[in-house]
């Protein structure tokens, strides 16, 4: 596809403050059409990106034909940053981008995708890994290139296998363009991470309401100080700050003419060291709005930020389970049980207090996904990026559905 001319508006800053760190232009550039992009060392990178976490479904597999339109569209529209993972969509993520993507020159797109830390047992399983991902995706090299969910339970792993060591080497071999890590663990462990390499970028979940909740801001400030850039994963967190409850939902609508989505994802494109912004849009129509967005992108004002406070506020005190439906626990849960599920549907029901729907919703689970399957095994708390004490929290849920059910009897 053919380059467009970008033309590139120097007014445009946020707050009059330098707009990244390590970029050879703190500036965002604009072009007709086309979300807008950031200078990232020597190349432009679209705002918002296509994350390939929550791709569209039919039938239980992938709908490539869906998937195939919202490329194009980004594409199209200059947002043609795509970020997959080996874990994705039980590891098909990979194949069904390198699939949409081959139709493409490979100069037209930018490809991140991540070393799985928990598929390492020697440093020989890095590069064997990389390359099968890379036939994977159908690709020569990946633009971004990342450790994987570097945490508690990972980062032993992380350096028995001498994973930056290895990648250094692919990167050395042109085979990786840019290196960093994404990261679902403590601040502590982070202040290590970051001096671990000289890394040229770090992936963090960042949003209005993990802004305090789980320590995002502390994380940001820990890798800004260090000079790396950021991109955000899970700027909408999992979805939660798109289907928000009534209260914030009316805070939202009084005092903004934004939607929930355009909201957040504002926000998280609005912080000064970041990169682009991560959403796992799972249809066209998604894609087109957040598109829409960033092609107007306009950064949050002072107030703007005062209202994210606001809301974010009014969502904790709901008392909302902090669940982002990233699905590690998944991994390893020996009962598959659906716990992003029924956590949904807990924060759902503690909202709106209707018992009839939190009962009808429960029981539409299958027998083996419900919260009374758990055996306290504990390995769904050592995979959860937030931390959740999953066991005694499906041990409440399951209590609050004996309580509706015994209601209901009487």
């Amino acid at each position: 596809m053919k380059r467009r001319e970008f033309i590139i508006n120097s007014a445009v800053a946020l707050g009059g403050a330098a707009l990244l760190s390590g970029c050879n232009k703190k500036e965002l550039i604009k072009s007709q059409n086309e979300v807008v992009k950031r200078k990232y060392k020597n190349i432009e990178v679209p705002l918002l990106a296509l994350g390939c976490m929550r791709l569209p479904m039919k039938g239980g597999e992938i709908d490539q034909v869906e998937l195939n339109r919202m490329v194009d569209y980004c594409i199209e529209h200059g947002a043609n940053y795509f970020d997959t993972a080996y874990m994705y969509v039980d590891e098909k993520s990979e194949l069904a981008i390198g699939k949409s993507l081959k139709r493409y020159n490979r100069k037209d797109f930018l490809l991140a995708d991540k070393s799985p830390i928990y598929k390492m047992k020697t440093k020989d399983d890095v590069r064997k890994i990389f390359n099968e991902q890379l036939k994977k995706c159908q690709v020569d090299y990946f633009d971004f290139y990342m450790c994987h969910n570097i945490n508690k339970n990972t980062v032993d792993t992380y350096r028995s296998v001498e994973m930056v060591e290895e990648l250094k080497k692919l990167k050395k071999e042109g085979k990786i363009k840019y290196l960093g890590f994404s990261f679902h663990g403590t601040p502590q462990i982070l202040k290590e991470v970051v001096n671990d390499y000289n890394w040229d970028f770090a992936q963090l979940q960042i949003n209005y309401l993990d802004w305090d909740v789980v320590k995002a801001q502390e994380q940001y400030d820990i890798v800004q100080k260090k000079g790396i850039p950021v991109i955000v994963m899970e700027p909408l967190r999992g979805g939660g700050l798109v289907n928000l409850s009534e209260k914030p939902l009316k805070e939202l609508k009084s005092n903004s003419t934004y939607t929930p989505a355009a909201f957040g994802l504002r926000w998280a494109a609005s912080r000064e060291n970041v990169v682009t912004v991560l959403s796992g849009m799972s249809n066209l129509e998604q894609v087109k709005e957040n598109i829409e967005t960033f092609i107007d992108f306009k950064p949050m004002t002072k107030e703007e930020e005062e209202l994210a406070l606001k809301i974010a506020k009014i969502i904790q005190s709901q008392g909302e389970i902090n669940c982002t439906a990233c699905k590690y626990c998944l991994e390893v849960c020996p009962r598959g049980i659906n716990i992003p599920a029924l956590f949904a549907l807990y924060n759902q029901y503690k909202v709106t207090n209707n018992k009839m729907l939190f009962k009808i919703y429960y029981e539409s689970l299958g027998e083996e996904e419900r919260a009374d399957k758990c055996i306290n095994c504990n390995l769904c708390n050592k995979n959860c990026p937030q931390n959740l004490e999953i066991p005694k929290l499906l041990a409440k849920i399951e209590d609050e559905y004996k309580k509706v059910s015994t209601l209901e009897r009487k």
